[in-house]
């Protein structure tokens, strides 16, 4: 369902709905062409910003109600403010009722940008952060003087999707923290900005093989891993599990709970025995399905973490 569309320019859309009704619209704003989405939870800042060990990290929010809604923001090419595009995403957001979900507030709004723009218009909003005992994520135009053991990320996502800011990116880095060793090999599927291929790497792992089927994605992702002398540890490449040969020790996975489903099969034959795979963009209503298609594809879960509906898994095969 493709609008009319002027080269260089791009339709920013943000849908406001509930936290259960989330990774249904992320799936049907990828459907609809979408190389990402971006989840943008208020609560998520705050828990963080309350940290009493980390806060000073964040800025100063607001506190938030506990059933405000999420915005599921997507990025579309061309002007879609004409024609029934816009009209289409609101039927199918409220159609999601018949699948047994809430989707209010159900509001469906729409920003004309130039590339430029977004790749800018975020900024103010991505700031510094501390996650797990050492990763800090950094962007690139703000300053931070390292402590002692701190595993700092520099990191700009550009066009692309995954700043550290989300529950589901969180999760994955705390994951991966705990499950990295010296000399691995690790996949990374759907790497987005390669926030978790390069924590992987700066965490001690000896190889990372990161994909994505966005060629924005790739070229963000080659861009950080340059930025971060990791060219010789992270090698970034198109494509999803099924395009890489070979076995790792561990593979991460940071996508929706229908993508991990359909990828498991692939994820189990790349995964040497003994192997770890982490999923992670799992809404908590989908957890127990997840863990069942993990256990029947051989695999058992070992760990989870949880945070603000999403929960992430790690099993071993």
């Amino acid at each position: 369902m493709m609008a009319e569309s002027s080269a260089g320019y791009w339709t920013k859309i943000t849908v406001a709905t509930s936290s259960e009704a989330v990774e249904a619209v992320a799936d049907m704003l990828m459907t609809m062409g979408a190389g990402g989405v971006e989840i943008e939870d208020p609560r998520v800042w705050q828990e963080a910003a309350e940290s009493t060990e980390y806060g000073e990290l964040y800025p100063v929010v607001e506190s938030v109600s506990p059933d405000a809604p999420t915005n599921v923001i997507a990025y579309l090419a061309g002007d879609l403010r004409q024609g029934n595009a816009i009209a289409s995403i609101v039927e199918r957001v409220l159609d999601l009722e018949q699948m047994g979900l809430n989707p209010a507030p159900a509001l469906v709004s729409t920003t004309l940008l130039t590339e430029s723009d977004w790749a800018n218009s975020w900024k103010e909003f991505y700031h510094i952060q501390r996650i797990g005992e050492r990763v800090v994520i950094k962007p690139t135009w703000e300053p931070y003087s390292a402590s002692t053991g701190d595993i700092v990320l520099e990191l700009d996502p550009g066009m692309a999707f995954g700043t550290g800011e989300h529950e589901t990116t969180r999760l994955c880095l705390i994951q991966l923290e705990k499950w990295i060793w010296p000399g691995c090999l690790i996949y990374d599927i759907g790497t987005g900005s390669g926030i978790l291929a390069l924590a992987a790497a700066k965490l001690g792992a000896e190889a990372v093989i990161a994909c994505d089927l966005d060629p924005v994605a790739i070229a963000v992702a080659r861009e950080n891993v340059a930025r971060n002398g990791m060219q010789a540890k992270v090698a970034v490449q198109m494509g999803s599990v099924d395009s890489i040969t070979g076995q790792a020790d561990l593979i991460i996975a940071n996508i929706i709970a229908d993508v991990i489903l359909e990828i498991l099969p692939g994820v189990v034959d790349r995964l040497v025995e003994g192997g770890y795979f982490i999923a992670g963009g799992i809404i908590g209503e989908r957890r127990d399905e997840v863990v069942q298609a993990l256990e029947a594809s051989g695999l058992t879960l070992v760990d989870e973490s949880a945070g603000n509906d999403w929960v992430c898994l790690g099993s071993r095969k």
